[in-house]
């Protein structure tokens, strides 16, 4: 009787590990999932909501951004979105994301890179190139762009494959062009990214 006790006991401690192990994991991924909110002048509120409720309630947040430059041949590394995602399919875009939850803008940055691309950003020397604050219907954030100055051969990525199709290497020149021209090849709108070519420009041209 004293063994059946025993027996009923350890495997009550066990269902309770597993649903305190479950509830964690629920825990953790909701908390990936939030972002923190901020002013209309980028300073954090403390907080913190899930994507779709930031974005259709155009809630402003921190985002990252990251360029990689060829410098001697004027080219920038883009990236071509997958057929699959529901916004922005197939068009040319920047290794890029959302700072969730508790991350700083480093980590965020690191993380995107990392995912996107499979690049350690920290074997490069990263440096700030601007932050931009917009408001497009679904997205009002505050958008810090990163790059890096080398030549980072194409067959160095990794690229998440449900993300993205490919990476390629564009003519800096042609990239602004399409952007003036608000081409539906890319994602960006010149409305916004105006400031982000002029300081690109200080470094490429």
């Amino acid at each position: 009787m004293n063994e059946l006790k025993t027996i009923r006991k350890v495997i009550k401690q066990c269902r309770n590990n597993i649903k305190q192990d479950i509830k964690s994991k629920s825990v953790a991924d909701n908390d990936s999932e939030l972002l923190q909110v901020l002013t209309e002048d980028g300073k954090p509120t403390g907080r913190f909501e899930k994507r779709e409720i930031v974005h259709v309630n155009k809630l402003f947040h921190n985002e990252v951004a990251l360029w990689i430059i060829d410098k001697e041949n004027k080219k920038v590394l883009l990236q071509r979105r997958s057929p699959n995602k529901k916004q922005n399919p197939n068009k040319l875009a920047l290794c890029a994301g959302h700072v969730v939850g508790n991350e700083t803008i480093d980590e965020a940055l690191e993380k995107e890179a990392n995912e996107e691309l499979g690049l350690d950003i920290k074997n490069y020397d990263v440096k700030k190139l601007i932050s931009i604050k917009r408001t497009v219907p679904r997205n009002h954030c505050f958008s810090h762009h990163y790059y890096i100055c080398k030549t980072i051969p194409i067959e160095t990525f990794t690229i998440q494959k449900e993300e993205l199709s490919e990476v390629l290497y564009m003519d800096y020149e042609h990239l602004k062009q399409l952007v003036k021209q608000n081409s539906d090849e890319v994602v960006f709108k010149w409305e916004f990214y105006e400031p982000v070519f002029n300081k690109l420009d200080e470094v490429i041209i």
